[in-house]
């Protein structure tokens, strides 16, 4: 109990919704032998990676959504936090004497959706100092950069009033509530720089991770049979645009609009159907035991088979790379779509069963209440799965 309490107290550096619980990862971790590599193919937040590093294993990590990875890989890297705060400071300095005039953001200056997407969602004043912030960090590179980058999106991803005009940004919820703003943009990017040197300098990460852009569903980068464990909790339907909320801050860091809606519309979970290649005979074999969906419209029962074909080649990836009897965690919540309750998890195991990963135990683990992010359906005829709405399972398997 010792470890879980000590992974439990690591400090998250950025804000992230649905966060995985620390314990969950610390439990998949028993008895892995020394040197070996974990794979989060999906790694959000960081905390699977953070919570490897900290007990000293090789980890190794993707996400399609980039300020996942710039997180992640901040919060997995050894800083020196004196360093930390020199490098503020020199930043700082340079910020201060920058004039607008002399500032030129091509993806913003040159993009009129990113350009009117900054125009709507933040103030002028803020807007001025972040572009100043933006332009200084655009022209430093290293992995002190990549934390500053960081620092930098603590003040628009906010759970309370930060550089946008914007409510509920770090809930993947922004919604337009300010007409002004107050809010001071470049003291709080000092003290912001000054809090994530005070995290590293109470607890430094280990290091011996590995993190980069890339897709769950197509590891190429990954060797077969090359991972020992993989740990991961993939959207689930229905769930958290994670991607909403980012591209408040990832505008700033050099994507245009137009580059993160793509990303966002090939997210696993989007609410779209299968594309016209598609084997649409599998995705009716993974959705199998799922009742009720005739009751739900085409458009639906085609997100969810796309969901269920995207979960496939997730699974299928994990058990080309996992090395023979190597374990796979799934973390997995359920949906409520349209009155019809979809039990993911199912969809899940059925992927598995037919990549060849045989389940070893599956439990379920009640969300906390502070941590739900989505709140159970209060539809009257699914009142008995509300219970189930408030829990995620947690399946593992071995090849």
């Amino acid at each position: 109990m010792g470890h879980t309490r000590s992974i439990e107290k690591i400090r998250p550096i950025h804000p992230f919704a649905a966060r995985m619980a620390p314990e969950i990862a610390f439990e998949a971790l028993k008895g892995l032998r020394k040197n070996s590599t974990v794979l989060d193919p999906m790694v959000g937040s960081g905390t699977v990676l953070r919570t490897v590093s900290e007990h000293g294993y090789n980890g190794m990590g993707f996400d399609i959504d980039p300020l996942a990875v710039l997180m992640s890989k901040a919060w997995t890297t050894p800083f020196n936090s004196e360093k930390i705060k020199s490098k503020a400071e020199e930043l700082i300095d340079e910020v201060n004497s920058l004039h607008l005039n002399s500032i030129y953001l091509p993806w913003i200056d040159n993009d009129p959706a990113t350009k009117a997407f900054i125009n709507f969602w933040f103030g002028k004043k803020q807007a001025n100092s972040l572009r100043k912030i933006s332009f200084a960090i655009s022209t430093h590179k290293g992995t002190y950069n990549d934390l500053l980058k960081v620092a930098f999106s603590r003040l628009i991803i906010t759970k309370t009033k930060g550089a946008s005009l914007a409510a509920d940004v770090s809930h993947s919820r922004p919604h337009r509530v300010y007409e002004k703003n107050d809010f001071d943009v470049l003291t709080s990017f000092a003290n912001s720089c000054g809090a994530l040197a005070k995290i590293f300098e109470k607890q430094k990460p280990k290091g011996k991770i590995n993190v980069r852009l890339g897709d769950a569903r197509n590891l190429e980068d990954v060797t077969d049979k090359s991972i020992s464990a993989i740990i991961t909790s993939p959207p689930y339907l229905n769930a958290l645009d994670y991607m909403r909320g980012h591209k408040l801050s990832l505008v700033w860091l050099g994507y245009k609009i137009g580059e993160l809606g793509s990303v966002r519309s090939n997210s696993v979970g989007v609410e779209k159907a299968p594309d016209s290649i598609a084997n649409m005979q599998l995705a009716t074999d993974l959705t199998k035991g799922i009742t009720h969906l005739e009751k739900l419209p085409q458009r639906k029962q085609n997100m969810i088979k796309r969901y269920a074909l995207d979960m496939y080649g997730i699974v299928e990836e994990s058990a080309r790379v996992l090395e023979k009897c190597g374990k796979a965690t799934f973390v997995v919540g359920n949906s409520c779509i349209n009155e019809v309750f979809v039990e993911n998890s199912l969809i899940v195991r059925n992927s598995c069963q037919m990549a060849g990963l045989r389940l070893i135990n599956q439990k379920e683990r009640d969300i906390p209440q502070s941590k739900r992010y989505l709140p159970p359906p209060s539809y009257k005829n699914v009142s008995s799965f509300k219970n189930r709405m408030r829990t995620e399972s947690v399946m593992r398997f071995s090849k």
